[in-house]
C-alpha cells in the first residue's frame, strides 16, 4: 500500500514540471510585454524626433520674426500667417503623440504671436509692431498693415522669446532629453525694438 509520504512525493514529482512550465510561460509573457513596450516607446521617440525636425525650424522662424533677429526681414506678414496655419495643422495632428504640456506650450506661443478669431473669415493678426518692419523693407506694401494688431495688442518680444524657450523645453522633455534643458539658447534681443 502507498503511504502518504510516497503519494506526496509522486504528486510533487508531477507538479514540479507543471509549475516550472507555468512560471516559464508567465516570465515569457512579461518579457514579451516589456519588449513590446520598449519597441513602442522607441517608435514614439522616433516619430517625435521627426516632428521636431519638421516643426522646430518653423517655431524658430516665429521667434526670429517676432523678436527681430535672424531672417525676420525675409518674411512678409502673409508668409507669417501662412506659417501659423502650417504650424497649427502640424501641431494638432501631432498632439496625441505628445504630453499635453507640449501642446499647451505651443498654444501659448501662438497666442503671444497672433490675435485670432477677430471676425469671420479674417486672417489671424500679428501681435507685433509693423513700423520697424516697414522701415527695413523697401518693398513694403500698404495692404500688409491690416495683418497687424493695434499698438496696444503688441506682445513684448521678451515674452515671445520666453514662450519659445518653453516650447523647446517641452520638445526636449518629450523626446527623453533629461539633462538640464532649462536653458534654451534663443539669442539676444535687439536693443532698439519699438
Amino acid at each position: 500500500m502507498w503511504n502518504s509520504l510516497e503519494v506526496a512525493k509522486l504528486v510533487i514529482s508531477f507538479l514540479t514540471p507543471a509549475v516550472i512550465a507555468i512560471l516559464g510561460i508567465y516570465i515569457h509573457r512579461i518579457t514579451k510585454r516589456f519588449e513590446d513596450n520598449q519597441w513602442r516607446d522607441q517608435k514614439l521617440i522616433e516619430k517625435r524626433l521627426a516632428i521636431y525636425d519638421d516643426l522646430a525650424p518653423q517655431f524658430n522662424d516665429l521667434l526670429c520674426y517676432f523678436t527681430y533677429v535672424g531672417r525676420w526681414k525675409e518674411l512678409s506678414p502673409i508668409d507669417v500667417v501662412a506659417l501659423k496655419r502650417e504650424i497649427d495643422r502640424k501641431m494638432y495632428l501631432a498632439a496625441p503623440l505628445f504630453p499635453k504640456q507640449f501642446f499647451h506650450a505651443c498654444q501659448a506661443l501662438q497666442g503671444l504671436c497672433f490675435k485670432t478669431f477677430s471676425d469671420w473669415g479674417v486672417d489671424a493678426q500679428l501681435r507685433t509692431n509693423w513700423l520697424r518692419r516697414k522701415e527695413a523693407n523697401p518693398g513694403w506694401l500698404v495692404d500688409w498693415e491690416r495683418y497687424y494688431t493695434s499698438a496696444d495688442e503688441v506682445t513684448d518680444p521678451a515674452k515671445v522669446k520666453a514662450a519659445y524657450g518653453h516650447v523647446m523645453q517641452e520638445f526636449a522633455g518629450s523626446i527623453g532629453v533629461t539633462a538640464d534643458h532649462s536653458h534654451v539658447a534663443t539669442g539676444r534681443l535687439p536693443r532698439d525694438i519699438r
